[in-house]
């Protein structure tokens, strides 16, 4: 029940204090958080627990909401189990946060309360309607009690919120030059040395071959274990089948009506007819008609026992009468069959022994290539130059900004890469060598781009509240994220989601 208090998430700043009434009681000192018996409570969060008519309640706002913004598409039941996920997260941080206004030094006042009271029920004499007041919180709560608890949590979290956002914000000169750097783009170049291929023309001798087994046999012995499935395959049957679907209680008509749509796809393909075009006509498996009812080679196991049966027992373009399974009935033909095949590690020593010494060399190489181009550069080349020199293939980009992945068409995922491209100027290299995946490649930009004024302008003030708005979350998860880790520790927090499960 804690996953997902475990796990970080995007702050919003109404799942943290959404539901916060307009109205508070001023008939209740403030005083120390409740406490209520945890047999009672559906969460818990240190001093604060919220029963099983706490948490309807505030379930209740949430499926409001819900229902507010989806309209027509609505579905309680659906979404039954995230509504009450939701609610006790919404419960928890609310909770978490009011205590981090309480170690902050915050507190709530009897004449903060009390200004929130009146407007909602001062009589027209300015004073509170107490006998109005109380109907109302017992009605909705229960109790005064409860109702005040519930009011001095939420004014915590307020208070804790407001520092928090005074604490996020961010100036437009600095919500400008973040705009600008996330629309600035660079084309660059850059010579890639593939460390999976082998050097053009190499050759490995048995010599290095009997070596390599003699000294580092159990490299090879674990790519072997590695590669088991590779090497220990069983029986495998690729087949076609047009499929005719029937429950399998479906009624006796049913089951003959689908029997006999099986049998004329089956004197169709008797007939000469092509299996693709049949299937594609009368088969009701989406996911094979397309390809022509071709379901690609299989295992025992993987298909019905029925089905499994009839296309282990079949000769390569046999077709028999038609099979039935849970899914209905089939009309099978088989393509194609592999028998079992065990090739043993004595079997293949010899190939695995090539693959890692060529492997190793085609590292080599590529590092060396690699560093004499970084030489060249210290010696003020341009990479290139160096990379034309070493008659290496220079690939060109097209305009790339930055991105998270770092992804440059025709390298791969290269962040460190592209975050070096965007210090450089134009026409300037970098001598450090970079490895993406078995590749190695240095980098070269060609040209710089700033965005204009027209591209920046119009995006400035949506930049700065939304990188306000991922402070505000950052700072909420810093502070959230302790007092959940120290609560947890101490077993004190907790949501008991089967306590509501009767309700």
């Amino acid at each position: 029940m804690l996953r997902f208090l475990r796990r970080g998430q995007r702050w919003l700043t109404a799942v943290i204090v959404v539901g916060v009434g307009a109205v508070f009681a001023v008939f209740i000192g403030v005083g120390a958080p409740l406490q209520m018996g945890r047999g009672s409570a559906v969460v818990g969060v240190g001093p604060y627990q919220f029963g099983i008519s706490e948490f309807d309640r505030e379930r209740k706002q949430r499926e409001e909401q819900y229902r507010q913004a989806l309209g027509d598409q609505f579905d309680e039941k659906a979404l039954s189990e995230s509504l009450d996920m939701l609610t006790a997260q919404v419960l928890s941080n609310r909770a978490l946060l009011a205590l981090e206004a309480e170690r902050l030094g915050l507190t709530v006042a009897k004449p903060e309360i009390e200004r929130a009271l009146r407007p909602s029920f001062a009589g027209e004499d300015g004073r509170v309607d107490r006998a109005a007041f109380r109907d109302w919180v017992h009605w909705e709560y229960g109790s005064e009690k409860t109702f005040m608890r519930d009011q001095r949590l939420e004014m915590l979290a307020r208070k804790a919120l407001r520092i928090a956002e005074a604490q996020s914000h961010v100036s437009e000169a600095a919500a400008r030059d973040a705009v600008v750097r996330r629309l600035e783009s660079v084309r660059i170049a850059f010579p890639v040395l593939d460390g999976g291929k082998p050097p053009s023309g190499t050759e490995l001798s048995a010599l290095q071959v009997t070596e390599f087994l003699a000294t580092r046999d159990a490299e090879s012995r674990q790519l072997y274990d590695d590669r088991k499935d590779h090497y220990d395959v069983p029986e495998q049957v690729r087949a076609r089948h047009v499929l005719i679907q029937v429950a399998p209680d479906a009624p006796p008509e049913a089951v003959a009506e689908a029997e006999k749509e099986a049998r004329a796809a089956l004197e169709r393909l008797r007939a000469g007819e092509d299996f693709a075009k049949v299937a594609a006509e009368t088969s009701d498996d989406a996911g094979s008609k397309a390809d022509g009812g071709d379901l690609g080679f299989f295992r025992r196991g993987q298909m019905r026992k029925p089905f499994e049966d009839a296309a282990f027992s079949r000769a390569p373009g046999e077709l028999g009468e038609p099979v039935r399974s849970d899914f209905g009935f089939h009309v099978i033909r088989v393509e194609e069959k592999r028998s079992a095949q065990l090739r043993s590690y004595e079997e293949v020593r010899e190939e695995l022994a090539r693959e890692i010494l060529t492997r190793e060399m085609g590292r080599t190489a590529a590092r060396l290539g690699a560093e004499q181009l970084a030489l060249a550069v210290r010696g003020g080349k341009s990479v290139e130059d160096a990379a034309r020199e070493a008659g290496l293939t220079l690939e060109r980009s097209g305009w790339l900004r930055r991105r998270p992945d770092g992804y440059v068409a025709g390298l791969g995922a290269a962040p460190d890469l592209l975050a070096v491209a965007f210090t450089l100027e134009p026409g300037k290299s970098s001598d450090r060598i970079f490895e993406v995946g078995e590749k190695l490649a240095l980098v070269q930009v060609l040209e710089r781009r700033e965005p204009q004024p027209e591209e920046v302008d119009p995006v400035v003030e949506a930049e700065r509240r939304s990188l306000e708005q991922r402070k505000l979350d950052s700072q909420l998860e810093s502070w959230l994220g302790a007092r959940r880790a120290e609560l947890l520790d101490s077993k004190a927090l907790f949501v008991d989601l089967d306590a509501i499960a009767g309700r």
